[in-house]
């Protein structure tokens, strides 16, 4: 399999051209503000949890390990 980099200026593009070309390819587009994120599964909690419990206090790692464990 071969590579390529290409440089690529969006400004070139109708923002319509954009999201028709990223939905064509299965991803849906949004404004920011109506983003709502899936619920997490009970398997997804439990392996977050595994991976920030040795967090230390004081952390993101720790925050996110502390509002998880509470839910």
């Amino acid at each position: 399999m071969a590579y390529a980099t290409i440089d690529v200026d969006l400004s070139e593009f109708d923002d319509d051209d954009l999201i028709d070309e990223i939905e064509d390819r299965g991803y849906r587009v949004v404004e920011d503000d109506e983003y709502v994120p899936g619920e997490l599964t009970s398997e997804e909690i439990t392996v977050i949890l595994d991976r920030f419990q040795m967090s230390l206090p004081g952390t993101i790692g720790y925050d996110i390990y502390e509002k998880l464990r509470k839910r």
